[in-house]
């Protein structure tokens, strides 16, 4: 298995909450055989969430409680550096990660500047939705297959940089993956 694949393999770990066993995660040569893996292993839901829009609440109310603002201030629109006060901007967007009680908040660049994959609350929402998805449906998350293969998706565009492909393309010889 190649850095790639490894990288994507921890990306589903870690986004599931579960352990692939390397005698599993070598069969897994497909999207498609990853999601029926998945789905096989995980507690079945009998329907699905948003986990954006769940995702969203908890920032939400995160930001309500650390940043004492109203309810209407924050829209998936609504951009950070409009609701962060200049001068405590580090130390609020930290208060904000440990009030989520999400496992994937981003952290500043070296730079000292919000990462651009989250300049909204938005894009902050749907970065813990991808990373962090079993974190988000709390204690015992169930797993609806749409909901699955929408975090596959997202992973594969954003661990492997692949957004166009087939759930039947293997991943090294019809993505190119190593």
């Amino acid at each position: 298995m190649g850095l790639d694949l490894l990288e994507f393999t921890l990306a589903v770990e870690e986004s599931f909450a579960l352990f692939l066993p390397e005698a599993d995660a070598v069969t897994l040569t497909t999207p498609r055989k990853v999601i029926d893996y998945l789905e096989h292993r995980l507690a079945p839901a009998t329907s699905s969430q948003c986990l954006d829009q769940m995702a969203f609440y908890q920032v939400r109310r995160a930001g309500m409680q650390v940043l004492g603002k109203p309810r209407a201030a924050f829209t998936p629109q609504a951009r950070w550096d409009e609701l962060l006060d200049t001068k405590h901007q580090r130390r609020q967007w930290q208060l904000l990660g440990q009030g989520t009680r999400l496992p994937k908040w981003p952290r500043f660049t070296l730079w000292g500047s919000l990462p651009g994959y989250v300049r909204t609350v938005g894009e902050t929402a749907r970065h813990l939705a991808t990373t962090c998805p079993s974190a988000v449906k709390g204690q015992v998350p169930t797993w609806t297959r749409a909901e699955i293969t929408q975090v596959i998706t997202r992973l594969m565009d954003r661990e492997l940089g692949v957004k166009d492909f087939d759930l039947d393309d293997r991943f090294v010889q019809d993505l190119g993956l190593s």
